[in-house]
C-alpha cells in the first residue's frame, strides 16, 4: 500500500495537467500513486501519460457525458493509498515536501489535514482572504457554516484518511465540494496547516464554475440539499444567508 493516492481528474487541458502532475512528481521523501481519471474529448492526455512510462501513474479513461463529480468519484474509488488527495488538473502543490509534511501531520492525531490556498486568477495572484486562522478553524469545527463561507477552497486542500472517504453528491454543482466537506468534517479530527499551500488557477476556459448559471444552479442545489437534510435548520439558515447576503450582494455589484 502506498502512503498517498493522488487522484487527478482531468478534462481536455493538457498544459494544466502537466503542471499539476509535475508538482506531484517533485515530491520527496514519501511514496505515492497518481490516479488520472480522464474524460477529455480527445486522447492528448492519454498519450502524454503513456509517454511518461511512470510505474506509479495509473491512467483511466472515464465515460463522457456524465457529471464532472462522477469522474471525481470514479478516481476516488480506485485509490488504494493510506491517505487520499483529490487534486484537479488546475491545482498544484506549492512545496516539494508537501506530501512528506502532510504525512507527518496525519501520522499523529489527524483524520484530515487542511492546507492553505493561493489563487491565481488570469495569471494574477489574488489577495489572501481576510479570514484569519481561528475563523477558518471555527467554521470547520461547525462545517454547516461552510454553506455560507467556503473557507477551505478547492478539494486539493483536503488530505483524508482513506477509511473516511465518501463519494461526492453528483446531483450537486455549485455546492458539490462544500457538501462533501460538510460530510467529511463532521466528527473528524482535523489540522489546519497554514505553512502548506495548494495553488489553484482560476479563470481558464475549462473551469467548471465559469460555465454555470449561478442563480439557477444555486436554486437546483438548494432544492437537493433541503430534500436531503430536511431536519437540519442550521443548514437551511446558511442557505438563506448565502442567497441573500452573498449572492444578493454579488448581484447588486453585477458580479453575477
Amino acid at each position: 500500500m502506498k502512503t498517498f493516492s493522488i487522484v487527478l481528474p482531468c478534462y481536455n487541458d493538457l498544459s494544466l495537467l502537466r503542471n499539476a502532475l509535475a508538482s506531484v512528481l517533485q515530491q520527496k521523501g514519501v511514496d505515492y500513486e497518481v490516479i488520472i481519471s480522464d474524460d477529455s474529448q480527445d486522447d492528448c492526455i492519454e498519450h502524454y501519460v503513456q509517454s511518461l512510462s511512470h510505474d506509479d501513474i495509473h491512467y483511466y479513461r472515464h465515460q463522457q457525458g456524465i457529471s464532472a463529480a462522477d469522474n471525481w468519484n470514479s478516481g476516488l474509488q480506485k485509490a488504494s493509498g493510506k491517505y487520499v488527495i483529490l487534486m484537479h488538473h488546475d491545482e498544484e502543490m506549492a512545496q516539494d515536501d508537501y506530501l512528506k509534511r502532510i504525512s507527518q501531520q496525519m501520522s499523529s492525531v489527524a483524520d484530515i489535514v487542511i492546507s492553505q490556498v493561493n489563487i491565481i486568477a488570469n495569471r494574477h495572484q489574488k489577495k489572501q482572504s481576510f479570514l484569519c486562522r481561528w475563523m477558518k478553524t471555527f467554521v470547520c469545527k461547525h462545517p454547516v457554516c461552510l454553506f455560507l463561507m467556503n473557507v477551505i477552497g478547492p478539494c486539493a486542500c483536503l488530505t483524508v484518511r482513506r477509511e473516511h472517504l465518501e463519494d461526492f453528491n453528483t446531483n450537486l454543482k455549485w455546492f458539490v465540494d462544500v457538501e462533501w466537506y460538510y460530510r467529511m468534517l463532521r466528527e473528524k479530527k482535523f489540522i489546519f496547516d497554514k505553512s502548506l499551500t495548494i495553488i489553484s488557477h482560476h479563470g481558464h476556459q475549462g473551469q467548471i464554475t465559469q460555465s454555470l448559471n449561478v442563480m439557477e444552479t444555486f436554486k437546483s442545489d438548494r432544492s437537493e440539499l433541503l430534500q436531503k437534510y430536511t431536519s437540519n435548520r442550521m443548514l437551511r439558515l446558511m442557505l438563506w444567508l448565502y442567497q441573500h447576503l452573498i449572492l444578493g450582494t454579488k448581484h447588486l455589484l453585477r458580479k453575477i
